[in-house]
């Protein structure tokens, strides 16, 4: 059978993308060129087509490669900003467009916020009016702070949310493992977009592989996207199989097709 991700729709935002994402920040060693081609392979043959950046994974040069090897409605974009305040945010969507070149961006995140999101509103009214323009499809944010994720449900302008979780609950800033299962719980009830990173615990639950997925995977009700970390065309399809394997288990429909 062909290996191929399942498609699913982030949340209520009518954006569809692969239920498997391609994290970039394990291929900024790549020349742009090879690292286009390595995205545009994925996206062709394994119909993973969402691709995930940020300002300071080095992988702009890459994605921007890959874009051009595409048409772009066949790929989903997102990348992020650190910004807290309008002027950092203004430079940052600046700089994001003028290294991607994506004519526009399918999600926009205010990256691994830790304060407050009232703090950081400055900015995320600069992603809102983005939206606005027909720049960013759909504005979020990514986390690693239980409180922070438990708040974004509350708040209409975040479509997306991004937090880390695995079977040991590394890599969480705040709160614990159950607290952030309980805020994805109350974020996706709220018909927001979910997904999810450092699902090896970056790198520490390797030594279980099928294991630490499985456990990630059982959460899958409230969880659109899985970012798991690969670095090639080979990890992809390792981690692939065992996500497609563990779907056709629990028996649900094939939506491996974009229709």
């Amino acid at each position: 059978m062909e290996l191929r991700s399942r498609v699913v729709e982030m949340g209520k935002t009518g954006i569809k993308v692969s239920q498997v994402c391609f994290g970039t920040e394990h291929i900024n060693c790549y020349t742009p060129d090879l690292g286009g081609k390595v995205l545009a392979d994925a996206a062709r043959y394994h119909g993973v087509f969402f691709w995930d950046t940020d300002m300071v994974y080095g992988s702009h040069p890459q994605i921007a490669a890959g874009l051009t090897k595409l048409d772009r409605s066949e790929v989903v974009v997102c990348s992020k900003t650190y910004a807290t305040t309008t002027a950092a945010a203004e430079r940052d969507l600046a700089r994001i467009f003028a290294e991607l070149r994506p004519g526009y961006l399918d999600f926009c995140l205010l990256h691994r916020v830790r304060v407050d999101l009232e703090t950081v509103r400055p900015a995320l009214d600069v992603l809102v009016r983005a939206k606005e323009k027909g720049l960013i499809r759909a504005v979020g944010i990514s986390t690693h702070f239980v409180s922070v994720a438990r708040q974004a449900a509350r708040i209409p302008e975040i479509e997306v949310v991004c937090v880390p979780l695995n079977r040991d609950g590394s890599r969480i800033d705040e709160g614990d493992r159950d607290g952030m299962v309980e805020a994805l719980q109350t974020v996706h009830a709220a018909g927001k977009g979910t997904y999810v990173i450092k699902t090896l615990g970056r790198g520490d639950l390797l030594y279980d592989l099928p294991g630490a997925l499985e456990w990630v995977l059982q959460h899958h009700e409230y969880i659109d996207v899985y970012n798991i970390g690969f670095a090639n065309l080979a990890e992809l399809r390792q981690d692939l199989a065992l996500v497609n394997a563990y779907f056709a288990r629990e028996g649900e429909s094939d939506r491996s097709c974009r229709d």
